[in-house]
């Protein structure tokens, strides 16, 4: 069998040729990388780059689906683990190679939301991502054709601007080995301008209801008024006069010579009624459109009265009489001076109005058309009057008095209408004749006085509670003893203090408090069979945040000799202490190089306090560290094994020695995996090899030997 792999492989090399470049770039490499069910597939290499190749993909998913190219994407219908494999095929030199490896995929079914704050120094911008996941990774485009990696990352513009930044947050759920990605995008504004120092005030004087207003400021230059009444106004000290009293907030917009920089100041001002005048005015409805209007006051003789009637006109007296065009509600003010005009008030009061249209050209008789109607509770059944005139068609519409809105319902003679809210309403019945061109309606006002309540369910007295679990600020809420099965049941947990609120629809929530400090917690079970329900709450203490200092490191590579290199990726930290797991001191580097003694397995933990030195997180990973052997020859002039780390992760080194080797890397099934000619130390790329043990059969002019390296991830 091995003389079979050999000659296969000098076959192979004679087939390809041995370029100087190809003696150290790879042949042919296959790469996977997945986000939940989709996964994209790359080759490359010497092999692929050849413009006769052709690279065929099969997924062995049951259905054996194929795709074509050096890159393709592919989405996998469910979950799991699959063989995938590469086929390489040359027209021209008419050979044909086969690469495999597994992936598994998950799906994506778990909440992971992220966000990130910001601030900036100049050109320097100071980024802090945050998620509801604790673990979570993330990935930074800056909007500047650069990207970066961290929780905390600090990015230099090359100009001032305006970037759109998106942060992408990864975790991986460690029970189900799902991988949940979500993204985060808002404009940041880069600016090395002057800070904003422009203050200012407000000062004013009111007579009356006459108000001046006067701004101040150190730097200002334009000042943009809001009196609170609907109007505006410009300059330094404008003079306003209110039409009503009332309470009102005043904002002037002070900004300075150069217009970049600009400040917003808001006052309450109260306009009190002046000089102790009263007013106030009735009315009544003389027909379908005309009101007649009745005004009152204490100011005697020579007191006048100023009408808006809400239709944008205007008239006076104190007891006119004013005709509307359209039903609608109408804001009636009458503003009443007294005898010296010196002294006014102002009253409002909203007025139903409703006017029927008029017939146009039909001469029905006003008994002939009518509606009538009848109710249950809230739901209410209209009836017109019924022609035997099939040219005659229907509609009935209900109007709301109290905010002025009509409701057409579908049309016809008969309608049903359920009102959400007590009120005055009227229902307006309109006749059209098709066959003449003609119509007309007629009304009729009702009160709605029933309004259906929900009841309670009695659930809280059988045992329904709310119950949680936390750890430090991850709060779970679960609601227990309701062990129906029931779809008429529904959900809901309500989170929140100061009246923000979030709300989970489910029977479990998990919540991250970012503040300290007590909440209320509750859930709501509804039935909507029997249109009941309970809402069950409870208070809740959370006095724990988590540790800013997140501790974190990756082992670079761990020599023949057993010194380990790493590099620390700890965010937030500001003092560190390792323990090698050697018995060995513990060490305070923010980087060590630490000397193991012996092969073996070692546990490194590296803690990371903040800058306080009273919180800390730890890290800890298991290294393995297998020591060179000597290289002695033996009986049949193999030696031992001169590839370290052993075993390996991300890649490896071959001791080739002073001569010039050819080497050859097969896997356990017998597929080459690597190959080369070089002399010295030379180093592999196994990364995206699949764990298990990997023969190298080295060649020089000296003897051949057989040595094997293990690859585990």
């Amino acid at each position: 069998m091995k003389k079979t792999i050999q000659f296969f492989t000098l076959a192979l090399i004679f087939l390809l040729g041995n370029s100087a470049q190809a003696q150290t770039a790879a042949r042919m490499k296959v790469g996977v990388t997945t986000n939940c069910l989709t996964a994209v597939f790359v080759t490359e290499g010497t092999l692929v780059a050849d413009s006769c190749a052709t690279v065929k993909w099969t997924i062995n998913n049951g259905t054996s689906a194929v795709a074509t190219g050096s890159k393709v994407t592919y989405t996998f219908s469910a979950a799991g683990t699959y063989t995938v494999c590469a086929k390489l095929l040359n027209t021209c030199k008419k050979f044909d190679t086969s690469v495999c490896t597994t992936v598994t995929v998950v799906s994506c079914d778990c909440k992971l939301t992220t966000e990130f704050s910001f601030k900036n120094d100049c050109k320097k911008g100071f980024f802090v991502a945050s998620s509801n996941q604790k673990g979570a990774t993330y990935t930074w485009n800056f909007g500047d054709k650069t990207e970066g990696k961290g929780t905390d990352p600090t990015h230099t513009y090359m100009s001032e601007g305006v970037y759109k930044v998106c942060v992408t947050a990864s975790w991986k759920d460690s029970a189900t080995g799902k991988v949940c990605t979500a993204t985060f995008c808002k404009e940041v504004k880069i600016s090395c301008g002057t800070p904003c120092n422009l203050k200012g005030e407000i000062g004013f004087t009111n007579t009356g209801g006459k108000v001046r207003f006067k701004a101040s400021s150190n730097t200002g230059y334009t000042y943009e008024w809001s009196f609170g009444d609907g109007k505006t106004g410009k300059g330094i000290d404008p003079y306003h006069e209110y039409a009503k009293p009332g309470t009102y907030t005043v904002c002037v917009t002070i900004t300075d010579k150069t217009g970049k920089c600009k400040i917003k100041i808001c006052k309450t001002i109260v306009i009190e009624s002046p000089c102790s005048l009263i007013g106030s005015y009735s009315w009544k409805k003389l027909n379908d459109s005309t009101y007649k209007f009745y005004a009152t006051s204490n100011g005697g003789t020579g007191t006048t009265y100023t009408w808006s009637w809400g239709d944008g006109t205007t008239s006076t007296g104190g007891d006119p009489s004013h005709v509307y065009k359209k039903s609608g509600i109408y804001e009636v003010c009458v503003k009443i001076y007294n005898s010296t005009k010196k002294c006014y008030t102002y009253i409002c009061k909203k007025v139903e109005i409703v006017v029927p249209t008029t017939t146009k050209n039909c001469k029905w008789e006003k008994a002939a058309i009518k509606v009538g109607y009848g109710n249950k509770c809230n739901v209410y059944t209209f009836e017109m009057t019924l022609f035997t005139d099939s040219c005659i068609k229907y509609q009935l519409s209900v109007y709301d008095l109290k905010t002025g809105k009509l409701y057409p319902l579908p049309a016809g003679r008969l309608g049903t209408y359920t009102f959400s809210d007590t009120g005055k309403f009227a229902i307006i019945a309109k006749y059209s004749n098709i066959c003449t061109g003609c119509d007309t309606q007629t009304y009729s006002m009702f009160n709605v006085t029933c309004k259906p309540t929900t009841s309670k369910c009695n659930w809280a007295a059988a045992g329904a509670n709310l119950t949680y679990a936390n750890k430090c600020n991850v709060y779970t809420f679960e609601g227990k003893n309701m062990s129906t099965t029931s779809n008429c049941f529904k959900y809901s947990i309500l989170v929140g203090n100061s009246g923000a609120t979030t709300t989970y629809n489910g029977r479990v929530a998990s919540h991250t408090f970012k503040a300290t400090g007590t909440y209320t917690v509750c859930i709501k079970y509804t039935d909507s069979c029997k249109g009941c329900d309970t809402m069950i709450c409870s208070s809740i203490k959370v006095d724990c945040l988590p540790c800013a200092a997140k501790a974190s490191f990756t082992v670079d590579s761990v020599a023949s000799n057993g010194k380990m290199y790493v590099k620390n990726t700890s965010t937030g930290a500001k003092s560190y202490v390792w323990n090698f797991g050697d018995s060995t001191a513990a060490s305070k580097d923010k980087t060590p190089i630490h000397q193991f003694s012996a092969s073996g397995a070692y546990t490194v933990c590296l803690t990371a306090y903040d800058s306080t030195g009273t919180c800390s997180t730890v890290y800890c990973y298991t290294v393995k560290v297998l020591k060179t052997r000597s290289n002695k020859s033996n009986s049949n002039g193999s030696v031992g094994s001169s590839s370290y780390p052993n075993p390996a992760d991300a890649g490896f080194y071959i001791n080739l020695g002073s001569e010039k080797s050819n080497y050859v890397v097969y896997s356990s099934t017998g597929q080459i995996i690597a190959q080369g000619d070089n002399s010295g130390i030379t180093y592999l790329d196994s990364k995206n090899w699949a764990d298990g043990i990997y023969q190298i059969s080295i060649k020089n002019a000296t003897g051949n030997r057989t040595e094997s390296v293990m690859i585990t991830h």
